[in-house]
């Protein structure tokens, strides 16, 4: 590297070395002359110089300092030191030539960075006093929600929400969700709203956090089944008219019973089978909630299917199949009445599904799975078929690639339902 860029490179080092001193000079005379001589001289901070001098910073003492041009340096306002100079003597002070401007640049700029180094350091020290871990945070949402009172005032009312909607946010990670769980967050929290809490807008935000924790998480699904939570939301979707009460049970219900065979056999046996049943027949509960009812009794069914297939060449799974093989879910469907309970909802309201085609693709998936637990009434039924076929046309007119698809469901689906010859019982 050339000895200039080296210098150069040393000079923006010690800049900020300088400031302090520079700093101290900041007192001295501002508005004086300065008289240049052959001599270096210092320049007082703030004082004006005469253009075509020799400037440099020396670095000994860390301030500017100017001097009339030697002869072999007129020409030019930035000169590098001479080659003869090199080998001057040690007790002269080392130092580097700038022009004014660079130098007030550079000063400006390592203040600045200075200044902005303080801030970040403040706000780093800020953020590390009020940092808390996810555990830290569930624990004391936790407590937070112990210390509420039994009657809350409408502000605390707004406090219990908030502190619902940061757990469902949190619990989503398994870990946090077995924190929240071995802290006592079933027992002191979600349970006491599900079953005594008045409060809708509380219950659905308490099935919001259930179903967030027990998602994809066998050992949550274990404590929710314990603490007898399967039982209680078959209760809330029975008896509930609220749409959106509805629809947080189904999210949790899903979420306690999907791919755990154990709680599909001890809730869809006794309340569980009934209340999907009960969603499908009633007059109050939305589209949107009866296709969430449908699509989960559908996965189930599926899942069992899935789970026995596999079995077959995984000999290892016996234990598993065994469970499975316990289940007897379509034959609780028949008996609750669901065959005819989905071929009514969608001859009254198909015309309501025309505007909502993901809807209609969540019925016609449902229909699919459960065609062979329903074919010997649904091929028979001509609202079934009318309500189907008029939806098809509707949608295969449409110029919305997404309609498009669906009535391709949709003319496969009719086609096997309604294309074949009678069933007859035998």
């Amino acid at each position: 590297m050339h000895a200039k860029q080296v210098l150069v490179c040393l000079a923006s080092v010690l800049v900020l070395g300088s400031l302090q001193v520079i700093a101290a000079s900041e007192t001295e005379n501002k508005t004086g002359e300065f008289v240049a001589t052959k001599e270096w001289q210092v320049i007082a901070e703030g004082q004006a110089i005469p253009k075509g001098l020799h400037v440099r910073i020396n670095l000994q003492t860390g301030l500017k300092e100017a001097k009339l041009l030697d002869e072999n340096e007129r020409g030019t306002a930035l000169q590098s030191q001479p080659e003869d100079q090199k080998d001057q003597d040690e007790n002269e002070p080392l130092a580097l030539d700038f022009k004014p401007d660079i130098i007030e640049e550079s000063i400006r700029r390592v203040k600045e960075k200075k200044k902005s180094y303080a801030e970040l350091r403040k706000a780093y020290k800020e953020f590390q006093k009020n940092f808390r871990t996810d555990g830290e945070l569930i624990i004391q949402l936790i407590d937070q929600y112990r210390n509420f009172s039994k009657t809350p005032l409408e502000s605390e009312m707004r406090s219990k929400l908030d502190c619902l909607e940061n757990l469902e946010y949190l619990l989503h990670q398994i870990d946090n969700a077995l924190m929240f769980i071995d802290n006592g967050g079933l027992d002191d929290v979600l349970l006491p709203i599900v079953v005594n809490d008045t409060n809708i807008s509380l219950r659905v935000s308490a099935m919001r956090v259930l179903g967030s924790l027990a998602s994809n998480n066998p050992k949550a699904q274990i404590k929710v089944f314990e603490k007898n939570f399967g039982s209680h939301l078959a209760q809330i979707l029975t008896s509930s008219g609220n749409a959106g009460e509805i629809s947080a049970a189904l999210h949790a219900f899903g979420a306690l019973l999907r791919k755990f065979p154990l709680a599909q056999q001890r809730v869809l046996s006794t309340s569980g089978t009934q209340a999907l049943i009960k969603v499908l027949r009633s007059p109050e509960v939305e589209l949107r909630s009866k296709a969430k009812a449908v699509t989960l009794i559908s996965d189930l069914v599926l899942e069992k299917r899935s789970v026995l297939e596999a079995s077959k060449d995984a000999p290892e799974a016996a234990s598993t199949m065994a469970q499975y093989v316990l289940l007897e879910f379509e034959p609780w469907l028949q008996s609750q009445g669901y065959c005819p309970a989905l071929d009514s909802v969608l001859a009254k309201d198909f015309l309501h599904l025309l505007e909502q085609p993901e809807v209609v693709e969540q019925f016609a998936t449902a229909l699919d799975t459960t065609q062979d637990l329903c074919i010997a009434s649904w091929s028979q039924s001509s609202s079934l078929r009318h309500a189907l076929l008029t939806i098809r046309n509707r949608y295969a007119n449409s110029k919305d690639e997404y309609r498009l698809e669906v009535s391709q469901v949709l003319s496969k689906l009719c086609e096997r339902l309604f294309n074949k010859p009678k069933h007859t019982e035998l």
